[in-house]
């Protein structure tokens, strides 16, 4: 509920109008595009999948190698990071983390209307 409320508080910051009747008279011409598109997008996949078996490789084995090459960057990234930098970022997790409980204890007309003040402080609109 509270989504559909921004969008709505957003639309009406942003002087938009109900895009509900367009999309009932394109609605014809997107659902045969949208035929053609899962017609075009399922025959990728099943060549992606064919492919994929046709190599010899499994699946497991690539997960692996993402696995090893992901640990490797890791292992790196830590023999560069300094003891101050990692307590740095910590401390910043910790902040940003007690201010997002701060926006989660809001009600949601709170929430709604600090959401459209802010779109109307990046978006200059008044």
């Amino acid at each position: 509920m509270f989504e559909s409320l921004q969008k709505i508080l957003l639309n009406k910051a942003m002087g938009k109008t109900d895009k509900k009747k367009n999309r009932q008279a394109n609605e014809k011409n997107k659902h045969s595009q949208e035929n053609d598109l899962r017609t075009v997008s399922g025959i990728a996949l099943d060549d992606a999948i064919q492919k994929l078996e046709s190599s010899g490789e499994k699946m497991d084995d690539l997960l692996a190698k993402n696995e090893d090459l992901l640990a490797q960057v890791k292992a790196e990234a830590a023999k560069k990071m300094t003891p101050e930098r990692r307590a740095l970022i910590e401390s910043a997790q910790k902040v940003r983390k007690a201010k997002a409980q701060i926006l989660e204890d809001l009600d949601d007309e709170t929430r709604a209307k600090l959401y459209l003040t802010a779109i109307r402080a990046f978006t200059g609109r008044n």
